[in-house]
């Protein structure tokens, strides 16, 4: 199953445009990881000097339409699979699945237009597996950079 998650904007600085977002549509943050925060309703904010080695290693900026300073993100527990259908589209690809430094394995791809889309399993699922591994709570944050309240309430379900 696939679920769009949400809008993924880059941010120069993130605390001014955390404050726009919520200042202006009082959004409450679901999840704050200091170069990362998503909010109620959809969008997420990234860190530009964060996302970009991801991105676009060796790139010193993100200003050329040719690297989009956005993306769609969508989830999945199914990545391989999802993957071998992008290849089986001949979808153009930003990177094949790779493993991101929380331990999420993504995928990303462009659209016709030249959007950037993502897809990435559902923290939920990296949480669960990493405790299928024998991980504790405490280890599986640590990996993740999740707050140990959202790992203790995932593994609760």
């Amino acid at each position: 199953m696939i679920k769009y998650s949400s809008v993924v904007l880059l941010c120069s600085d993130i605390a001014v445009s955390k404050q726009f977002y919520q200042e202006l549509f009082n959004l409450p943050v679901e999840l704050d990881i200091g170069g990362l925060v998503t909010f109620a309703g959809g969008i997420s904010l990234w860190e530009k000097k964060d996302a970009l080695y991801l991105l676009y290693p060796g790139a010193d900026s993100i200003t050329n339409p040719e690297k989009p300073a956005q993306e769609l993100y969508f989830e999945t527990d199914e990545i391989e699979k999802f993957a071998t259908v992008l290849a089986d589209k001949k979808v153009r690809l930003l990177h094949e699945i790779q493993v991101t430094p929380w331990n999420q394995r993504t995928i990303r791809f462009f659209d016709p237009d030249g959007n950037l889309i993502e897809m990435g399993e559902s923290m939920d699922h990296v949480v669960r597996q990493m405790a299928k591994e024998g991980l504790t709570p405490e280890k599986i944050s640590e990996k993740t950079w999740m707050p140990i309240e959202f790992i203790t309430m995932v593994l609760q379900q």
